[in-house]
């Protein structure tokens, strides 16, 4: 779910195809499959490259979605916000566990991330301790606490109904106005705005031939050479 300070709705995924979900019974079969080949056989290096296959056409499933979301906000908004969560603390539960493993919800800050520092645009971390889904939107009212079964937030001073997703979206883009309201522009000397941006707007391209639009891996640090691959570290971001 995204939206903008207004209550205007930009985004949302309510058809999440659930690639792992939707694959299991496929990928315990090939499992089995490599566990009764002899070890070492040919065979079964032929069925472990089946299962690895399947393992990755899952992930592409997954990247396509996201980078279809992530690409429509990056080119439209120049400042975004995203809520910060312990997605590992999250795998512990058993109930969500496999949800939010299918749903990747590391991917999607990351995406952000990169994307927006090749457009020139802001993303701003918000604390995963704000109460964005408890507080009212339009009077800034606290909430009692909201169980996740209960899916419409009632506000009890003003009256104010809405879904609780879109509801925490607007707190976090109007709690990102509020913290950008004082930074300014270097190249333009006034307010950053956060105004539509054109499909045309934003590097391109880069270097290498490729540019955001282009493709779905990080850019290459210059400086390193192409060829034979290197071992690098590389950094999973928990926002979302």
């Amino acid at each position: 779910m995204a939206a903008r300070a207004d209550g205007t709705e930009v985004a949302r995924v309510d058809d999440w195809p659930r690639p792992s979900r939707t694959g299991m019974a496929r990928q315990r079969r090939l499992a089995r499959a490599v566990t009764r080949k002899p070890p070492g056989s040919r065979n079964r290096a032929k069925a472990a490259a089946r299962l690895g296959r399947h393992h990755a056409r899952i992930a592409a499933i997954r990247r396509r979605l996201l980078h279809k979301v992530s690409n429509k906000l990056v080119k439209t908004h120049d400042k975004l916000a995203i809520e910060t969560l312990t997605i590992t603390g999250m795998l512990t539960n058993r109930r969500l566990a496999a949800a939010v493993a299918d749903a990747a919800w590391g991917e999607p800050g990351r995406q952000l991330t990169y994307k927006q520092q090749w457009r020139g645009g802001h993303l701003t971390p918000v604390d995963r301790w704000y109460p964005s889904t408890k507080t009212c939107a339009p009077c800034r009212t606290l909430a009692p606490a909201m169980p996740l079964d209960q899916r419409t937030f009632v506000c009890g001073a003003c009256g104010y109904q809405a879904d609780r997703d879109l509801n925490a979206a607007v707190n976090l883009a109007i709690w990102a106005e509020q913290h950008h309201a004082q930074i300014r522009d270097l190249h333009a000397g006034g307010p950053v705005t956060k105004a539509r941006r054109g499909e045309g707007s934003g590097p391109r391209t880069r270097a290498s031939g490729t540019g955001p639009d282009d493709t779905g891996t990080a850019p290459t640090p210059s400086g390193v050479r192409s060829g034979r691959p290197r071992r690098a570290l590389s950094h999973n971001s928990n926002e979302l």
